[in-house]
């Protein structure tokens, strides 16, 4: 009866280990492709109508790091125009840090930004800096 007993103890411990290094395996896997990879960076609107942008990530919670929002300075005088610029969100005025938490029903869509993107673009020129 001791080698029934042990058989089995031994089948599930090789069952636990082999299920851990499939889940693993799919996590670090899973982290490279669809639909968010390290790499990629993401466009989202929050139903409140804010877009940030930076690497959205949704599991175990919704999150952006390296978040970027637009902000648009009004003209100090008359005749000027509006200026627009791309601002990390750890740059506003109660110094947050860089990841921005939200519920996951607060988010209302993502994309992926392109190689083109502009947006992209400026947030590679900033990190170069």
């Amino acid at each position: 009866m001791f080698k029934i007993s042990f058989k089995k103890t031994l089948i599930y411990i090789l069952i636990i280990i082999l299920a851990l290094i499939i889940a693993y395996f799919s996590y670090t896997w899973g982290k490279q492709i669809f639909p968010f990879s390290e790499s990629k960076y993401q466009a989202v609107q929050l139903i409140s109508g804010d877009i940030y942008y930076g690497k959205l990530r949704t599991f175990p919670c919704c999150k952006i790091s390296e978040a970027y929002i637009i902000q648009t300075n009004k003209p100090q005088k008359e005749g000027e125009t509006a200026t627009t610029q791309l601002v990390p969100l750890s740059s506003l005025f109660f110094a947050p840090e860089n990841t921005m938490h939200f519920s996951k029903n607060q988010l209302l869509w993502w994309t992926n930004l392109g190689n083109d993107s502009q947006v992209l673009k400026v947030i590679r020129e900033m990190k170069n800096k």
